[in-house]
């Protein structure tokens, strides 16, 4: 059978999902399947790696049989994933404990550590990235400390995107944007800081080997090839960070282009053809998908996860009609936001449900929900969530068009993406136009133009991009001058009830209360 078709594995938070495109860049079949997180406490959060394996196995074996059941059209298998999340293995690539997810803050200490033994700005200056727990490097310390037993016999700590590639191969091997996302690779060389591993201890030899993304790592393993009904080997292409490999799958490969992707969290990415540093250190620097690339960025934990934490806590009814009517329980609930008018009605949500990275980075903030009256309405709540996560959004918008230049349009993606009512908020808040891919898997089409590009397909990733990445007609929504001036006074008190919390010592007083409630 010819060479048709490309595989692209993405082990994102909360699933694993493999999608099967033609070399035209047709989604020709899709299998997802989710998983759970271990919540040790609201803010320690683990996960068994077993999951990701299978998910990658069920999800493979089931797109390839819904596709044609034949897996030799697969002309190579590509690899992305979530970014910051560490697990540590044996030789064999054996996970010898649960991973740290990169939504975990217990490290917070260790960030102190980090932060008093080379400081803010020299850190920040080597890696691109923000001192915070978010990272690998506290992670990575807070084992140390903690479980020296596993820290000692780890052979390498790996991403999620590494496990999965020593899965299929067999080796221990990363690429660049997901090795950015450590707080011990040099933004600048594109190559592990060896320096930075010697000041904290972390055996530089147990970093796996880093090199460009969309490179082919390696083919898949006879024992991996029967698990997924493959009758020969295939390449495999690091893809790398999800982040990243959307920002790619959403044509982020040139000036005056940003996009924001909206999943479990929300990731705000704009090119760059050199490493740019903000003073205030609010928005970080990551290697582009793109090799030799960069991109400024800024992440929010939780924004999708909060409408999912609402669907989940408040929205019962919705799900059984939802489940009755064979529909989406989202489309519901988006269906009662048309009964609020743009401002909630005076309420602001602040989305910092698992804390905060852009721009604040404060791991003690929470979620708030302000200016409740008992004149408001469910429909007001609802519109406020959605406005909340929007407005921290375009906080780090304005961030990054002072460094990188004016943006004259923003390209969306994400499960949040799908609602015209959310991309219609977007761009009345941010003031410029949104528009939205055909793919609904910007990240998924990211790791196709890497791996076909890899493979020989394309020349580059620009001709790639040209071929296989394409916009809905009707998805192009234009900004509304009078809601933009409600959403600049919105965003005004937004930012304010966070500066007042913190320079309050609420925060810090909530994390006490915390503390507390765990030792009872």
């Amino acid at each position: 059978m010819p060479e048709t078709a490309i595989a692209c594995i993405d082990v994102g938070t909360t699933g694993a999902r493999t999608l099967i495109y033609s070399l035209q860049g047709e989604l020709l079949s899709q299998a997802y399947e989710e998983y759970t997180s271990i919540f040790l406490s609201p803010t320690w959060i683990d996960h068994d790696p077993a999951t990701w394996i299978n998910g990658v196995r069920n999800t493979f074996v089931r797109a390839v049989k819904q596709f044609s059941g034949d897996a030799d059209a697969i002309a190579a298998i590509s690899i992305i994933s979530q970014r910051s999340t560490v697990t540590p293995v044996d030789a064999q690539g054996t996970p010898l404990a649960n991973a740290m997810l990169w939504q975990d803050k217990r490290a917070i200490s260790q960030t102190e550590y980090i932060r008093g033994k080379l400081g803010d700005e020299e850190v920040y200056r080597r890696t691109g990235l923000r001192i915070d727990p978010y990272f690998t490097l506290p992670k990575l310390l807070w084992l140390k400390e903690n479980n020296p037993q596993v820290f000692s016999r780890t052979r390498k700590f790996l991403t999620v995107h590494d496990l999965i590639i020593n899965y299929l191969t067999g080796a221990f091997v990363t690429d660049w944007t997901q090795a950015s996302r450590t707080m011990l690779f040099n933004i600048e060389r594109l190559a592990w800081d060896t320096d930075m591993c010697e000041r904290f201890g972390i055996p530089v030899e147990a970093l796996p080997e880093a090199g460009p993304p969309g490179s082919v790592v390696g083919e898949v393993r006879a024992p991996v090839q029967k698990e997924l009904g493959l009758r020969r080997s295939i390449p495999v292409v690091a893809a790398g960070g999800d982040q990243q490999a959307a920002a790619v799958g959403l044509g982020i490969v040139a000036p005056e282009l940003m996009c924001v992707n909206t999943g479990t969290g929300s990731f705000i990415l704009a090119h760059t053809d050199r490493p740019a540093f903000d003073p205030g250190r609010r928005v970080v620097c990551t290697a582009s998908a793109v090799a030799g690339k960069w991109l400024m960025e800024a992440g929010i934990f939780t924004s999708g996860s909060v409408y999912r934490w609402f669907r989940d806590t408040f929205g019962m009814v919705e799900k059984n009609a939802a489940e009755a009517l064979s529909i989406d329980a989202y489309e519901i609930i988006n269906s009662e936001v048309k009964n609020s008018p743009p401002g909630a009605n005076g309420i602001v949500l602040i989305p910092h449900f698992a804390g905060t990275a852009a721009p604040y980075w404060n791991p003690a903030a929470s979620g708030v929900i302000f200016g409740l009256s008992l004149g408001h309405s469910r429909p007001a709540v609802i519109r406020a969530l959605l406005e909340g996560v929007i407005l921290e959004i375009n906080k780090n918008i304005r961030i990054i068009e002072e460094l990188v230049g004016s943006i004259k349009e923003i390209r969306v993606s994400g499960g949040a993406a799908r609602s015209t009512t959310f991309n219609q908020i977007q761009a009345d808040v941010y003031g410029k136009p949104v528009l939205r891919s055909v793919s609904e898997q910007s990240s998924g089409l990211g790791a196709l133009i890497l791996a076909a590009t890899a493979i020989g397909k394309f020349s580059n990733i620009g001709q790639a991009v040209d071929v296989l990445l394409e916009f809905d007609p009707g998805g192009r929504i234009e900004p509304r001058a009078r809601y933009h001036a409600v959403y600049e006074r919105l965003g005004e008190l937004h930012d304010a009830i966070y500066q007042a919390l913190n320079k309050g010592g609420v925060y810090a007083k909530a994390a006490e209360l915390m503390r507390f409630l765990r030792s009872e």
